[in-house]
């Protein structure tokens, strides 16, 4: 029998991880319109009381952490393959500090400028988690939940097209998971969640650029989390109400 080499392996892993990634997402935005048939009834109760019990943002927070976490236990991947040991925190630190000074700079600028033109930009739903006493929290589950996944996905990558392209080529993976992902191509037809998709998105590009000099998956964390802080905090100014996400997501 034929084993698959480490990167082959582990490349393996994370297609797989995709796939039930994209089969999932697709799979529910399929079943969210009513049916009166008995199937439909079922998904009716299942969406009944998984809003009750917070379901899908278990289900969520269990693919995004789980999956790099079996990845890691069962040794297709190596906390290095991650940015989780062997870290330079002196150099590291030096590098977040000069990135994250200047793209919070850019992405602050090129909000306020949208905020010229468009006058009144729609509400980002994510702004409203800052207007909560623990608001902060979220914007942190984001940050480790996003990361964990980003990170899983180059870890391949690099192996395959080096530390530089690998980074980039992983990064460009998980846009095109992204995209064939059917809710995320309804919401950025809808004002304030397709701000959201660009935030993320600027962020992506943001800590992956970091990574290719610091390979630092802790530091990743914290610019993440502090980038999405500042926007969201800025984001609030200005922004007029607009119909509820609920609301837009049903049409």
């Amino acid at each position: 029998m034929i084993t698959p080499s480490y990167p082959l392996r582990l490349l393996l892993a994370v297609t797989g991880y995709l796939a039930l990634y994209v089969l999932g997402n697709n799979v529910a935005w399929a079943l969210r319109t009513p049916r009166s048939d008995r199937l439909g009834q079922a998904v009716a109760f299942v969406k009944l009381w998984g809003r009750k019990l917070f379901l899908d943002q278990v289900l969520r927070l269990l693919y995004y952490l789980v999956g790099p976490y079996l990845v890691l236990y069962w040794g297709w991947a190596s906390p290095l393959d991650l940015g989780l040991a062997n870290l330079d925190w002196i150099s590291g630190t030096g590098w977040t500090v000069g990135i994250g000074l200047v793209s919070s700079l850019l992405l602050v600028l090129l909000w306020w400028q949208s905020v010229r033109l468009v006058g009144h930009p729609p509400a980002m739903q994510q702004a409203s988690w800052l207007a909560q006493p623990w608001g902060w929290a979220f914007a942190l589950r984001e940050a480790i939940v996003l990361e964990s996944w980003w990170a899983l996905v180059r870890s391949p990558m690099r192996m395959l097209a080096g530390p530089y392209f690998g980074v980039y080529l992983g990064l460009a993976t998980v846009v095109v998971a992204g995209l064939l992902n059917a809710r995320t191509r309804h919401e950025l037809s809808l004002p304030g969640f397709r701000e959201d998709i660009v935030l993320t998105g600027s962020i992506a590009v943001v800590t992956a650029t970091l990574y290719v000099f610091v390979e630092n998956l802790w530091l990743c964390f914290a610019l993440h989390f502090l980038l999405r802080v500042v926007v969201l905090q800025v984001a609030r100014r200005g922004m007029t109400p607009e119909v509820s996400g609920e609301e837009q997501l049903a049409t």
